[in-house]
């Protein structure tokens, strides 16, 4: 039984990535289109399929949970799906992070590698989204900065890429940056998979010997005003701040640790 499942994850696993890539394919190329020509508003279009990607994402994780691959458990739902702006930040053990965090929030703005805007599978999904590209450091900071004191909720993976188990958390200087040029509040959500899987080191067919558990937990905002002091210099902010994350981040991570 135990080879059984085995397998059966692994072909589940298999169509559900199948079923992704031709899902994108699909609302990029057809559904957002239609969208955009029905709106006359570009940022309101944007808005609309920020939602749609929102809920394919939840369809998503109700299709991997009825096949049998994983089973979850998100508290602090409330502090994502609130619909207001503001910035999410959390730590990144696995290539399903993104699906799991967007599917709490209706409003979320992705920061995205430049590579997905050529990829057949994503292109018309970044387009439509208004997602943000991360070709242009500069320009990233400013734009992310902007728009998170509109009506949109950015979603950083401070990492930049996913943990390699066992090590320990690096953060970059990006999202610190943001929080201290945005002075927005920023809602740190913790996120761990047992039995790790999809890691940096993995590829999608190295599943692990049992179903995985997801564990989403997403705390009360944080006020970074307190601690951005007027004349400081931008380096010694991102400093604290990503200090500051990486606490935060940190005990989420060694709370789950111990209640497994």
């Amino acid at each position: 039984m135990a080879k059984l499942d085995y397998y059966w994850r692994l072909i589940a696993t298999g169509l559900s990535f199948t079923t992704f890539g031709l899902g994108g394919i699909a609302i990029g190329f057809v559904l957002f289109p239609l969208i955009h020509l029905l709106t006359w508003n570009t940022r309101r279009a944007q808005t609309r399929c920020q939602f749609v990607v929102h809920l394919s994402f939840k369809l998503f994780i109700w299709l991997m949970k009825s096949l049998g691959i994983l089973t979850y458990s998100i508290s602090g739902m409330e502090h994502l799906s609130d619909g207001k702006p503001g910035i999410v930040i959390a730590n990144h053990p696995s290539l399903i992070d993104v699906v799991f965090v967007v599917s709490c929030v209706p409003n979320a703005l992705c920061i995205v590698k430049r590579a997905a805007w050529s990829n057949p599978f994503m292109m018309g999904v970044m387009w439509a989204t208004g997602y943000i590209p991360n070709t242009d450091p500069d320009q990233l900071i400013s734009m992310c900065a902007e728009r998170v004191r509109g009506t949109e909720k950015l979603v950083v993976f401070p990492e930049g890429t996913r943990t390699t188990p066992g090590k320990p958390l690096k953060l970059k200087r990006g999202s610190a940056t943001i929080i201290t040029k945005s002075g927005v509040p920023f809602t740190p959500v913790t996120i761990t998979i047992r039995p790790t899987t999809l890691t940096k080191a993995e590829k999608w067919y190295q599943i692990p010997p049992r179903r995985m558990h997801v564990r989403m937990d997403a705390a009360a905002p944080v006020d970074p005003q307190p601690h951005i002091l007027a004349e400081e210099s931008q380096s010694l902010a991102n400093r604290r701040m990503n200090k500051i994350i990486g606490k935060i981040l940190l005990e989420g991570i060694e709370q789950h640790e111990r209640a497994y």
